[in-house]
């Protein structure tokens, strides 16, 4: 009541204000949406449109819009990525004030409102969308490289069927080749391009904006085919308090909690904590080796924020500690190898991350726009790994400072601006590998210390109107480790025809310096021999490689309900790359310089669509032309499905007293996938050439009790398919034909879990 009120006395204001100000020549207003805390804030950016006209304007900065009166025009239609398309009739002589929300309009001063947590940028040059909270809890997010599942766009594999390691690709690359941000700061990189997924879970996030392409050359040169970008708890958005539990059918238990608090006017700061726990045995096949591995995971974040009229500031650190056991041991089996010493065959890693960061803003006074901005960053990773007789021992001292300066210029500051700056990456590596051969006695050891510092400058000119979007940008580096300058250009734009279609087309290059061996963890749990005689860091160079893309997001209405359908198709092909061969041999291992073709061709179409107020459905399909030269010929990239089907149906029932039911149900084709060759294995230990192609269901069913209770209950894997046999030879882990890398499809099965959560918003609560 005391918000209908409020509301109530905003609008009578304005109203009477308008009256006599308001010109008969323009119809203009404001447009606004709820944030979380339920008051009212600007919308930028949303078009506005007589009916029956394709042509408009939109709102700005302050939500304000204004344009000319049209008396042949009755109805006024406010149309906004993620919010339903509403209409409203114009009242002559009054200012319109318009709330976007899941109801059509603020009508009877009675407010609904539901915002989307999957949506696309129609207006951002960028393919990008956003995955919010809410769709991140549609499924068992306990981790970065689990918050995935209802998203088509990318999928999460296993590197091997004993270390439990997963990994994420984009466009059938491997997720090395996605730059990873964390508040737009470079992570998940080098050492930690696999375990890092791991290390972030998934209640310290707050959104995810995913977008495909090359990204931003503010960000650096090392996103080849898209950028993922974290926004983690942090006071501005972090709810008071906040315990997740979280419990699964194999015994993994995770504990979550974070708080945040504020001291003063100026300065507040938020508090996150993670353990995880793996204790119970899991051997569902029957092979001796652990469906999953036994593990222990803390840890902890913390960041501060202070924020003045000029200066916005945010520093904070975190920390991981975790350690992991896996393999064939003889006191994990009820019926123990007795006489077969080679049975045992242990996987031990620990793993530690120091990282701590600041970001500095400096905001010109009398220029809303005009602001210097200094980000640092330093990483200290750490890793020790044993598995079976090979040993790996690496660490990993990273620096990252990024200094830009932005500005808006031309007539129209508000859609032109620019952004300068300088950034400087270093990098100091140091990895060690023993590898041993029981079947053959052989022993190889390997040493690669180095050290890269990457210097660099850059420039960036955006413009975003109705009609036309762009960001241009170009930058230039110099690497030490290589002692060689290059150019990096990246450029997005964006047509629009009119309110309800855009056009959008990317390119640009992209370059990474490799880290073989970490990157490559998983072919450590088999006999393959390792070939490194043509490996050299300087010898082979960076990776680099070209990226093309176009998309066309649409928005329509059917039956009265709003949707959006994207088509994209990227193509992208490298003029230099590390390759890794499989199929010379089924028990060894080639690493060589990229000397052919190598490319990727992504053709993607999604549709959401809202069939009721409580439902909502999310297809696609993906097709995938994935090839590499290797010594062998071009081939299609193994493990990789071409095609690939994917059904989400989510249901939220009404909410009655803060009580409400919510259900989600995702499905997944997955296609049939090349195997490697396994041709010169006995014919006990050889797989067909291709898998089958299999379904995936997952489902979830949430109850919220109240503003502060809900708990959830769901399944993965429904369906109980798994892959037979996934490692070979698992009987001798030290025989020649062992293999546990050729993974396909899932390990563990079927899946129930549950969960529960306790939330305080606010002071009030």
């Amino acid at each position: 009541m005391k918000l209908i009120s409020l509301l109530s006395f905003f609008f009578l204001w304005v109203t009477l204000f308008s009256q006599q100000e308001n010109k008969l020549e323009n119809i203009s207003g404001h447009v606004f949406e709820l944030n979380e805390k339920g008051s009212m804030v600007p919308l930028i950016g949303v078009n506005i449109y007589y009916l029956g006209v394709n042509t408009g304007t939109s709102s700005d900065a302050n939500g304000f819009f204004s344009l000319s009166n049209n008396p042949k025009k009755k109805y006024l239609i406010f149309s906004y990525i993620g919010y339903n398309t509403d209409t409203l009739e114009i009242q002559p002589d009054r200012e319109i004030n318009v709330v976007m929300s899941e109801g059509k309009i603020l009508r009877d001063l009675v407010v609904e409102f539901k915002k989307g947590s999957y949506t696309f940028s129609k207006l951002n040059p960028r393919n990008a969308h956003i995955i919010g909270q809410d769709e991140l809890r549609k499924a068992a997010c306990c981790n970065l490289a689990e918050s995935f599942e209802t998203n088509p766009s990318i999928d999460a594999t296993f590197t091997d069927a004993v270390t439990g390691t997963k990994q994420i690709q984009m466009m059938g690359l491997s997720g090395k080749y996605v730059q990873m941000l964390s508040g737009n700061i470079p992570v998940i990189r080098g050492l930690s391009t696999l375990y890092g997924l791991k290390q972030i879970p998934g209640s310290f996030i707050h959104q995810i904006a995913v977008s495909k392409g090359s990204g931003s050359v503010l960000n650096g040169y090392e996103s080849m085919v898209g950028q993922i970008n974290m926004n983690l708890k942090q006071p501005e958005n972090a709810e008071k308090f906040h315990l997740n539990f979280y419990l699964n059918q194999a015994g993994r238990t995770e504990y979550n909690a974070f708080a945040s608090k504020s001291f003063g006017r100026h300065w507040s700061t938020t508090f996150l904590a993670h353990f995880e726990d793996q204790s119970r045995i899991n051997d569902r096949n029957n092979d001796g080796f652990l469906d999953n591995p036994l593990h222990n995971d803390y840890i902890f974040y913390n960041q501060w924020n202070y924020r003045s009229r000029l200066v916005h500031m945010e520093i904070g650190g975190n920390a991981v500690f975790s350690n992991m056991e896996s393999g064939k041991r003889n006191e994990w089996n009820e019926v123990p190898a007795i006489g077969i010493p080679q049975a045992n065959y242990g996987v031990d890693i620990e793993n530690a991350q120091f990282n701590g960061f600041a970001k500095i803003g400096y905001l010109f006074p009398n220029d809303d726009f005009k602001s210097l901005a200094l980000q640092v960053s330093s990483t200290y990773n750490r890793q020790e790994t044993k598995i079976g007789k090979t040993n790996y021992n690496g660490t990993q001292l990273s620096g990252y400072l990024n200094l830009i300066y932005q500005q808006e210029t031309g007539n129209n500051k508000e859609e032109n601006s620019f952004k300068i700056g300088s950034s400087c990456q270093l990098d100091s590596v140091n990895e060690q590998l023993t590898l041993k051969y029981d079947y053959d006695t052989s022993s190889i050891g390997h040493n690669f210390k180095w050290l890269e510092v990457v210097p660099g400058i850059f420039g960036e000119f955006n413009h975003n109107s109705e009609k036309f979007g762009l960001i241009a940008g170009l930058r230039g580096d110099y690497t030490s480790f290589y002692n060689k300058y290059f150019i990096t250009p990246r450029l997005h734009l964006r047509v629009s025809p009119n309110v309800d279609l855009a056009f959008k087309f990317m390119a640009g290059s992209g370059r990474r310096t490799p880290f073989m061996i970490m990157e490559n963890i998983g072919f450590m749990a088999s006999s393959r021999k390792w070939n490194l005689n043509s490996y050299g860091l300087q010898d082979l160079g960076q990776e680099y490689s070209w990226n093309f893309g176009l998309a066309i997001l649409k928005e329509f209405t059917l039956f009265s309900r709003d949707g959006t359908l994207t088509i994209d198709g990227y193509h992208t092909f490298f003029e230099n790359q590390l390759v890794v061969d499989l199929d010379e041999s089924a028990r060894q291992v080639d690493f060589y310089a990229l000397n052919g073709k190598s490319y990727s061709n992504s053709f993607q179409t999604e549709i959401n669509y809202t069939i009721s107020r409580r439902w909502e459905i999310r297809a696609a399909y993906r097709f995938l032309d994935v090839k590499k030269k290797y010594q062998s010929g071009i081939k299609e990239k193994p493990l990789l499905s071409k095609h690939r089907g994917f059904l989400n149906i989510a249901y939220s029932s009404r909410k009655t007293k803060n009580r409400q039911w919510k259900a989600d149900l995702t499905t997944q084709w997955i296609g049939s996938q090349r195997i490697p060759f396994t041709g010169d294995n006995e014919q006990e230990f050889q797989l067909p050439e291709r898998s089958e192609d299999y379904l995936l269901i997952n489902g979830q069913i949430t109850r919220i009790f109240s503003n502060r209770i809900e708990a959830y209950l769901g399944i993965e894997n429904a369906l109980n398919y798994t892959q037979k046999n996934p490692i070979l030879s698992s009987e001798d882990p030290y025989n020649k034909h062992f293999d546990s890398s050729l993974i396909w499809a899932p390990i563990f099965g079927r899946m129930i879990y549950l969960g529960f959560r306790f939330t305080l918003k606010d002071d009030k609560e």
